[in-house]
């Protein structure tokens, strides 16, 4: 009886060794300060740069992990990463026409790749500006800055964490790129007489402008470039709140009518009820060139569109 009770004794003490040693490696690890860039899914991290500036600027974000801050300065220094961008699109793409893309380095403008995260601070994390000059950046494109922790002056960094795909996306008042922006669409078109309803894809182009299919044409898998600079208009907001529609490409003309009181202009608070909503009212009529050069007949549009709201 007495040895059994001093195996149970026994075994009680290696259990609480081993459950201290336990705690003392998670608690080792919990602790440990590690660099990282913040991001998401795939270490991409995404950000919308406004139109309506001429160089804006976002921020990447450098952080340092652990339950406590870091007790010493750390300098962190990036560098570019294209290898990063070649290994995302080889996991997530098909065909090199579906490649997102580099941004290219005349478009952007990190003043330093340096940073320093101050000791002890009550911020786990400092931030790295990218100015960006994001006019003639199309929405049909993903582009991105790919980013590596070169090195860090003490700690360790995430391995996990390292490396960062920085995405620069378009937007203006009107239409962002980084999530998609959709009008719900009534009216009419003619020759022949077609309703117009379901949802249009608008996207921006400038600070005033934004760019859409005509009529009930949608994207798809299978839409091409082709397709885009065939099938889409531009539609610009004037000063005074007044549109004017022209072709996207050079295989449509289009014309502005008058056949509507109210149309042609753009409404950026409509009370309906007790919400607010953001309307185009489109009158206008286009026709398309054909393979041997001729525009085939003029079709008529009548079109309201309301932007879908979050």
């Amino acid at each position: 009886m007495k040895i059994s009770l001093k195996i149970f004794i026994v075994c009680v003490v290696a259990l609480r060794l081993i459950g201290c040693n336990t705690d003392s490696i998670y608690q080792d690890e919990q602790y440990k300060t590690l660099v990282y860039l913040l991001s998401g899914s795939e270490n991409v991290f995404a950000t919308s740069y406004t139109l309506n500036e001429e160089e804006p600027v976002r921020y990447i974000s450098i952080g340092c992990g652990g339950s406590n801050s870091n007790e010493q300065e750390i300098t962190v220094t990036l560098e570019p990463n294209p290898a990063m961008l070649d290994e995302f699109n080889s996991l997530n793409y098909n065909y090199q026409s579906e490649y997102a893309k580099l941004l290219p380095a005349d478009r952007y403008e990190i003043a330093s790749y340096t940073v320093t995260l101050p000791a002890s601070s009550d911020y786990h994390y400092v931030r790295m500006p990218v100015k960006v000059r994001p006019l003639g950046l199309s929405p049909d494109s993903i582009y991105f800055i790919p980013l590596k922790i070169k090195s860090v002056s003490r700690y360790d960094v995430n391995e996990d964490k390292s490396d960062v795909l920085f995405r620069v996306a378009i937007e203006n008042d009107y239409a962002e790129q980084l999530v998609p922006t959709y009008y719900a669409k009534s009216g009419t078109m003619t020759n022949p007489v077609t309703v117009l309803s379901g949802t249009k894809l608008v996207q921006p182009l400038e600070k005033d402008k934004v760019r859409m299919f005509i009529g009930n044409e949608t994207y798809g898998n299978t839409t091409t470039v082709a397709d885009i600079e065939r099938l889409s208009v531009v539609v610009q907001i004037l000063e005074d709140n007044t549109l004017v529609v022209t072709p996207y490409g050079d295989s449509m003309e289009v014309e502005m009518l008058d056949n509507v009181n109210g149309y042609n202009r753009y409404v950026p608070e409509l009370l309906q009820g007790t919400t607010k909503q953001r309307v185009f009212y489109l009158n206008y009529r286009f026709r398309l060139r054909q393979s041997d050069g001729t525009f085939n007949v003029w079709r008529e549009v009548e079109e309201r569109l309301i932007r879908i709201e979050d």
